[in-house]
């Protein structure tokens, strides 16, 4: 394999009712975190190798409103889309300050931040008032 520069993990999914994936894990938490643990853990050997390089985790400022429930990571004793989507961006962040201590001192860094607002189909598919407030917020394309 060649150099690893820049792993940058970005997924974001919102949707109102709780599913579960074929390996029966709740899928909000499974795409926006599991997912980036997953590619993380299989590649740092890689990243290593390839110092100095960076992991960069897209997160959400949603994770300030995220409550990480330990005994319920998959939301079955109560589930809200909004919630778990909170939870699992609170996750992302979690898991970021955890790698970054433990990649001290190895040439590899890992960051993670708020993308801001951006002109996509997230939270198309989200809880009803989720969906509202993104498609407010939404940019829209310019005139030329």
């Amino acid at each position: 394999m060649g150099r690893l520069d820049v792993l940058v993990n970005n997924a974001g999914l919102t949707i109102g009712d709780r599913i579960t994936t074929v390996d029966g894990l709740e899928t909000t938490f499974a795409v926006n975190h599991l997912a980036y643990f997953l590619l993380t853990g299989r590649l740092v050997g890689a990243l290593k190798q390839s110092a100095p390089c960076r992991i960069v985790n897209v997160a959400s400022q949603a994770h300030q409103r995220g409550t990480m429930h330990w005994d319920d990571l998959q939301g079955e004793r109560g589930y809200s889309g909004w919630s778990a989507y909170c939870q699992s961006k609170l996750a992302n962040v979690l898991f970021t300050f955890e790698l970054a201590r433990r990649l001290e001192g190895t040439g590899v860094t890992a960051n993670c931040l708020h993308p801001g607002v951006v002109a996509t189909n997230f939270a198309t598919k989200g809880p009803g008032f989720i969906r509202w407030v993104f498609k407010l917020l939404r940019p829209r394309p310019h005139d030329a």
